[in-house]
């Protein structure tokens, strides 16, 4: 099941690449980007997450797991259960607009911290599908790939 459910995210995000892409307004990119940080920095506050993702959200995890939208609320749980102090930083962004109203984005990030006393630092590489439902952005779909330090 996993695997069909990999498989076709990689038939979507291929499908939705082949199509014309137009340029995504300069506002729809900051409100992709704050919405991007707002995620990093929302640590494992449930709340904040379940307004970011979409309820039928397709991912897959830094493992190469896939991914429903609880499953990817509680990874995020985990990556920062113990880290005090930690911030987010994201840059390299890269963004394509399939249609009005879905946007593709890729871009780095990174979370440092201190956890069980020692400095830690995990860097990664994300690429979210955005699609505008009912006037607000959420993530449909999402890959997650750690960079090696």
């Amino acid at each position: 099941m996993k695997r069909i459910i990999v498989i076709a995210f990689l038939i979507m995000v291929a499908a939705v690449l082949s199509t014309p892409a137009k340029n995504v307004p300069a506002d729809v990119q900051q409100a992709l980007i704050a919405l991007d940080k707002q995620w990093g920095e929302a640590g494992g506050d449930t709340a904040k997450l379940d307004k970011i993702i979409g309820d039928n959200v397709l991912a897959i995890g830094a493992k190469g797991e896939a991914q429903d939208k609880q499953q990817l609320i509680a990874s995020n749980k985990a990556l920062s259960a113990g880290v005090q102090n930690g911030t987010y930083t994201a840059d390299e962004y890269k963004f394509d607009m399939p249609s009005s109203d879905v946007v593709i984005m890729t871009h780095r990030g990174t979370t440092k911290g201190m956890q069980n006393g020692k400095e830690a630092t995990e860097s990664h590489r994300s690429l979210h599908v955005f699609q505008k439902q009912n006037g607000q952005w959420r993530v449909v779909a999402n890959a997650q790939l750690p960079v090696a330090e």
